[in-house]
């Protein structure tokens, strides 16, 4: 799934610096999911300081967890 993420430089580069992203489900009823990025592009607003991350994003199992 390609997702992007909007944010500061400071919030990107806290992003770029985690491989691995937890997600809880809504509510906490659902378990957390772990999701790996990939295929990472990194682009600026040409008018502000915004800054828009682009990548894949892949479900971890608990298997490739623990490897």
């Amino acid at each position: 799934m390609r997702v992007c993420f909007y944010g500061t430089d400071e919030e990107i580069t806290r992003i770029c610096e985690r491989p691995v992203l937890a997600l809880l489900g809504p509510r906490r009823t659902q378990r957390v999911v772990a999701f790996e990025l990939s295929d990472v592009a990194i682009s600026t607003d040409p008018y502000g300081a915004v800054y828009r991350l682009a990548a894949d994003l892949a479900e971890i199992h608990r298997e490739e967890v623990n490897e």
